[in-house]
């Protein structure tokens, strides 16, 4: 079923003054007349005219309202329906949804299994290695007699170990130590130089940026025309310091220098 209201460009509720207008507008633009020989606007414009019989009477209208909107409630409960069925899950993605959800279980209890491991590891104590001390055992000499026809051998005998001995420490000898002289420093007597002092102004409105044109440079002119000395060459994105504002050309400072540039160069703010 054709919507009359949008083909016109209009609403259900409008009033019929509002559908005159938008026939009018509609009908200069598609009519046969200005474009001949065209299917397409033919069939617009009669598309345009049957609204407007059917919208522009009182009756017709009423029948077609009530028309339009049984059209429409059957449409959305056809719409319902039709997404109920759709959203109706299938036996296949029900097997999936158990099979994810076992698999997830699978992978929480495996993780809580390896943490409780990892735990239980971090907590126990380390164990330490106790080697027991070596204790000095006696040495032990064993000496051999030989004869010409037996060997006879005779017990050992167990010495004891000796006592480690004290070293006694070596104190150091003194020695006199000989102090160098030390030698007179001259000191080299500097003029001091003049500074100079340079006054900056630091009263300006704003600073920004210039941007230039394709030759990446602007002139600073010494007056706010083009036939005025130039003072200074600012290169391109350059930061400088807005004085005053002109209509063709502003003041600005760039390196302690003072001048005029275009406006059109200057970022305004």
């Amino acid at each position: 079923m054709k919507d009359f209201y949008y083909i016109l460009g209009t609403d259900v509720n409008c009033s019929s003054i509002e559908i005159k207008e938008a026939y009018r507008k509609l009908s200069k633009k598609f009519h046969p007349d200005l474009n001949q020989n065209d299917k397409y606007f033919e069939d617009r414009f009669k598309e345009i005219q049957l609204a407007y019989e059917v919208l522009n009477d009182p009756v017709r209208r009423k029948q077609y309202d009530d028309t339009l909107s049984k059209f429409k409630s059957s449409q959305n409960i056809k719409a319902t329906t039709n997404g109920s069925f759709k959203t109706r899950p299938s036996a296949i993605a029900k097997t999936r949804r158990a099979i994810d959800i076992l698999f997830t279980l699978v992978l929480i209890s495996i993780t809580c299994i390896f943490g409780d491991y990892v735990i239980k590891a971090m907590n126990t104590p380390e164990k330490i290695n106790s080697q027991p001390a070596l204790t000095a055992l006696p040495v032990v000499t064993i000496t051999k007699t030989r004869h010409h026809k037996k060997k006879h051998f005779i017990k050992p005998e167990i010495v004891a170990a000796s006592s480690p001995k004290i070293i006694k420490a070596i104190t150091p000898v003194k020695t006199d130590t000989i102090k160098p002289k030390p030698h007179p420093v001259k000191i080299a007597l500097v003029a001091p130089k003049p500074v100079k002092i340079i006054a900056v102004n630091n009263n300006f409105l704003y600073s920004t940026m210039v941007k230039a044109n394709v030759t990446g440079i602007i002139n600073m002119r010494e007056q706010d025309n083009l036939s005025s000395e130039v003072v200074q060459q600012i290169p391109n994105y350059s930061q400088v310091d807005v004085l005053e504002r002109g209509e063709r050309y502003y003041k600005v400072r760039y390196n302690n220098n003072t001048g005029y540039i275009p406006k059109w160069v200057v970022q305004t703010k």
